[in-house]
């Protein structure tokens, strides 16, 4: 069972889709067989993000450290996932870009 850590937008005006887009995605990695980190599903519960965010993502990069891979949302990379994009290149992690799983579900029902 490989870890694959989960990289995608949080931030912004569309935070709610931005979480949404994680769970799917962390969903399609769990049904792959894989353990899932998901830290913006995670350290938002008990950490404020207009304060506390730096301590998170120093949390989030250190479990970065446990994954076999990362999974890296395609879109618009925000400046949080850069850093984790760039921590997953200085130590060797296979990045992976992913779909929207919504989004490859309705394409394969118009086929």
């Amino acid at each position: 069972m490989k870890i694959v850590y989960v990289c995608s937008p949080f931030q912004g005006a569309a935070m709610w889709n931005n979480i949404e887009l994680a769970k799917r995605i962390s969903r399609k990695a769990a049904l792959e067989g894989n353990a899932v980190i998901c830290t913006h599903l995670y350290y938002p519960n008990f950490l404020r993000e207009e304060s506390e965010r730096e301590i998170g993502i120093r949390g989030a990069l250190r479990l970065l450290e446990l994954a076999d891979e990362i999974w890296v949302a395609e879109g618009r990379i925000s400046p949080g996932m850069a850093r984790e994009i760039k921590k997953a290149g200085e130590l060797g992690i296979p990045i992976v870009k992913v779909k929207d799983p919504r989004v490859e579900e309705e394409r394969s029902k118009l086929k």
